[in-house]
């Protein structure tokens, strides 16, 4: 087995159905080897190879194997050396109460002459990053299994939530929808809106959603004790203003929109369009929640205002911490 990425969850969760049944095969606890990536391929094959004195089969797991290499760019290589295609020939041995995992952290070469030529002899998980496009299963795969399941609001909310993160951690998400099925009475088998709001709490991308969420409400007095901890360091800056345009965007968009008298459907397409694809069903919804808060002029206004404080910014004449005079122009 070939296990392989970014994502530490599914990596571990994969080695750990990867061992069990191991232990299956093996018809017992086999015994578990473990080589480093500068382990010698000759010791390797002597692992899975022999048999063990305590166990009736052996586990061997290469980590970072040299021969399947982490892709850096540039052309794979297409050709097997020696030691390679002498290894896949002892490969291709394996008895069946013993088995092999090469188990390596990062983005593999796929293209490489040695992953093709182990492919089609090992089941293959690639662990890519979870991002907001891909996390939702996970979630509503947890939930079921806690006897859970989300409304569509619930769905729609989790989804604009997860539009303002970089980096999605599965065990941190875990952690989270686990305590949320501590709080929510076992009776109820529905999780709704509601019961999501204390989840995240505290992390900058929870603190920027109900940042935007407040002030889109053009709320100053829940807005401002926001701006220091999401706009005073320069990284920070730069993501978060990001976003920040994307939703005031997607909320002139939709004001023009009804201007022109489009539909909801008609609406819902377009804002999708302009929201690179992202569903915007649970944005959708909040729009029409804060739109009577603001006038187009406004809108326009505020987004011409952030774009050239970034500029003012970039030629050294402005910072960061400019951010909070120019909200609260914009708060009531």
């Amino acid at each position: 087995m070939i296990i392989y990425g970014t994502e530490p969850y599914v990596m571990e969760e994969s080695r750990k159905r990867f061992l069990a049944a191991a232990h299956e095969r093996a018809g017992g606890e086999a015994e578990i080897q473990s080589f480093q990536k500068d382990a010698v391929a000759a010791t390797v094959v002597e692992s899975f190879q022999g048999s063990s004195l305590f166990s009736s089969g052996t586990v061997t797991i290469w980590y970072d194997c040299p021969f399947l290499p982490l892709k850096r760019g540039g052309r794979s290589r297409s050709k097997l050396t020696k030691d390679e295609q002498w290894f896949l020939d002892e490969a291709r041995r394996l008895s069946d109460e013993n088995s092999l995992l090469f188990y390596s952290k990062g983005k593999m070469d796929t293209g490489s002459a040695f992953f093709k030529a182990l492919k089609p002899m090992a089941d293959v998980v690639a662990a890519e990053a979870v991002t907001e496009k891909t996390v939702m299963p996970y979630v509503t795969d947890y939930l079921k299994g806690k006897g859970k399941r989300l409304t569509s609001r619930a769905v729609a909310y989790l989804r604009a939530l997860f539009q303002t993160w970089g980096d999605i951690s599965l065990l941190y998400v875990f952690s989270e929808l686990e305590k949320l099925c501590i709080t929510v009475p076992d009776s109820r088998k529905t999780v709704d809106v509601a019961d999501l709001q204390d989840l995240f709490a505290g992390t900058m991308e929870k603190n920027l959603f109900t940042f935007m969420d407040e002030f889109l409400r053009r709320n100053g007095e829940k807005t401002l004790p926001f701006l220091e901890g999401l706009f005073s360091r320069q990284d920070a800056f730069l993501k978060n203003t990001g976003y920040m345009l994307s939703r005031l965007r997607l909320l002139l968009a939709y004001k023009e929109l009804r201007r022109a008298h489009a539909g909801q459907h008609q609406c819902e397409q377009i804002l999708q369009t302009i929201n690179k694809g992202r569903s915007v069903k649970y944005v959708l919804y909040h729009l029409q929640k804060v739109a009577s808060y603001w006038k187009i002029e406004e809108l326009e206004s505020c987004i011409c205002q952030i774009f050239t404080l970034q500029l003012h910014i970039r030629r050294g004449t402005a910072s960061p911490a400019d951010m909070g005079p120019l909200i609260c122009l914009y708060c009531r």
